[in-house]
Protein backbone atom coordinates (compact mmCIF):
# COMPACT_ATOMS: atom_id res chain seq x y z
CA UNK A 1 0.00 0.00 0.00
CA UNK A 2 2.84 2.40 0.79
CA UNK A 3 4.16 1.98 -2.73
CA UNK A 4 0.75 2.89 -4.16
CA UNK A 5 0.75 6.07 -2.09
CA UNK A 6 4.27 6.93 -3.27
CA UNK A 7 3.27 6.29 -6.88
CA UNK A 8 0.21 8.50 -6.46
CA UNK A 9 2.32 11.27 -4.90
CA UNK A 10 4.77 11.02 -7.80
CA UNK A 11 1.96 11.16 -10.37
CA UNK A 12 0.20 14.09 -8.70
CA UNK A 13 3.50 16.02 -8.63
CA UNK A 14 3.91 15.47 -12.36
CA UNK A 15 0.29 16.46 -12.92
CA UNK A 16 0.67 19.69 -10.93
CA UNK A 17 3.81 20.69 -12.82
CA UNK A 18 2.14 19.82 -16.12
CA UNK A 19 -0.93 21.91 -15.37
CA UNK A 20 1.28 24.84 -14.33
CA UNK A 21 3.45 24.59 -17.46
CA UNK A 22 0.44 24.27 -19.75
CA UNK A 23 -1.65 26.94 -18.04
CA UNK A 24 1.00 29.51 -17.09
CA UNK A 25 4.01 28.86 -19.33
CA UNK A 26 5.44 32.38 -18.97
CA UNK A 27 5.49 32.10 -15.19
CA UNK A 28 7.04 28.64 -15.25
CA UNK A 29 9.48 29.71 -17.96
CA UNK A 30 10.71 32.72 -15.99
CA UNK A 31 11.11 30.57 -12.88
CA UNK A 32 13.22 27.96 -14.67
CA UNK A 33 15.10 29.96 -17.31
CA UNK A 34 14.90 33.66 -16.51
CA UNK A 35 13.39 36.37 -18.69
CA UNK A 36 13.90 34.36 -21.90
CA UNK A 37 11.65 31.66 -20.51
CA UNK A 38 8.68 33.98 -20.95
CA UNK A 39 9.30 34.48 -24.68
CA UNK A 40 6.62 33.10 -27.02
CA UNK A 41 8.82 30.30 -28.38
CA UNK A 42 9.71 29.17 -24.85
CA UNK A 43 6.03 29.28 -23.91
CA UNK A 44 5.17 27.03 -26.85
CA UNK A 45 7.81 24.54 -25.73
CA UNK A 46 6.62 24.67 -22.11
CA UNK A 47 3.04 23.98 -23.14
CA UNK A 48 4.33 20.82 -24.83
CA UNK A 49 6.24 19.86 -21.70
CA UNK A 50 3.08 20.48 -19.70
CA UNK A 51 1.12 18.16 -21.96
CA UNK A 52 3.82 15.51 -21.64
CA UNK A 53 3.72 15.71 -17.85
CA UNK A 54 -0.07 15.56 -17.75
CA UNK A 55 -0.06 12.53 -20.06
CA UNK A 56 2.54 10.69 -17.97
CA UNK A 57 0.68 11.49 -14.76
CA UNK A 58 -2.75 10.45 -16.04
CA UNK A 59 -1.34 7.27 -17.54
CA UNK A 60 0.28 6.31 -14.25
CA UNK A 61 -2.86 7.16 -12.26
CA UNK A 62 -5.01 5.12 -14.66
CA UNK A 63 -2.65 2.14 -14.35
CA UNK A 64 -2.83 2.40 -10.57
CA UNK A 65 -6.61 2.60 -10.60
CA UNK A 66 -6.92 -0.41 -12.90
CA UNK A 67 -4.29 -2.32 -10.93
CA UNK A 68 -2.33 -2.49 -14.17
CA UNK A 69 1.37 -2.28 -14.91
CA UNK A 70 2.98 0.96 -13.77
CA UNK A 71 6.52 0.12 -14.86
CA UNK A 72 6.14 1.46 -18.44
CA UNK A 73 4.88 4.79 -17.08
CA UNK A 74 7.77 5.02 -14.63
CA UNK A 75 10.29 4.22 -17.35
CA UNK A 76 8.78 6.89 -19.59
CA UNK A 77 8.96 9.42 -16.75
CA UNK A 78 12.60 8.63 -15.95
CA UNK A 79 13.49 8.95 -19.63
CA UNK A 80 11.67 12.28 -19.89
CA UNK A 81 13.37 13.62 -16.76
CA UNK A 82 16.76 12.39 -17.94
CA UNK A 83 16.16 14.19 -21.24
CA UNK A 84 15.39 17.35 -19.29
CA UNK A 85 18.72 16.97 -17.46
CA UNK A 86 20.52 16.56 -20.78
CA UNK A 87 18.81 19.69 -22.09
CA UNK A 88 19.89 21.67 -19.05
CA UNK A 89 23.46 20.40 -19.42
CA UNK A 90 23.44 21.49 -23.06
CA UNK A 91 22.53 25.07 -22.17
CA UNK A 92 24.31 25.22 -18.81
CA UNK A 93 26.59 28.15 -19.67
CA UNK A 94 23.69 30.25 -20.94
CA UNK A 95 21.44 29.80 -17.90
CA UNK A 96 21.64 32.05 -14.85
CA UNK A 97 23.32 30.07 -12.03
CA UNK A 98 20.21 29.95 -9.84
CA UNK A 99 18.14 28.67 -12.77
CA UNK A 100 20.69 25.94 -13.52
CA UNK A 101 20.32 24.46 -10.08
CA UNK A 102 16.55 24.83 -9.99
CA UNK A 103 16.27 22.85 -13.23
CA UNK A 104 18.80 20.22 -12.20
CA UNK A 105 17.16 19.89 -8.79
CA UNK A 106 13.66 19.54 -10.19
CA UNK A 107 14.46 17.16 -13.05
CA UNK A 108 17.03 15.28 -10.96
CA UNK A 109 14.63 14.76 -8.08
CA UNK A 110 11.89 13.56 -10.42
CA UNK A 111 14.30 11.17 -12.18
CA UNK A 112 15.63 9.87 -8.85
CA UNK A 113 12.15 9.34 -7.45
CA UNK A 114 11.04 7.53 -10.59
CA UNK A 115 14.16 5.34 -10.50
CA UNK A 116 13.60 4.56 -6.81
CA UNK A 117 10.00 3.58 -7.51
CA UNK A 118 11.19 1.38 -10.40
CA UNK A 119 13.59 -0.37 -8.05
CA UNK A 120 10.73 -1.48 -5.78
CA UNK A 121 9.45 -4.98 -6.47
CA UNK A 122 5.82 -3.80 -6.55
CA UNK A 123 6.46 -1.55 -9.58
CA UNK A 124 5.33 -4.14 -12.12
Amino acid sequence: MKTAKNLTFYAVGRLAFGVAALGAPALVGRAFAGAGGAEPDAQAFLRGVGGREIGLALGLLAALRADGPVRPWLIAGVLADSSDLAGIAGTWQHLPPAKRWLGVGTAGAAAAMGAALLARPAAS
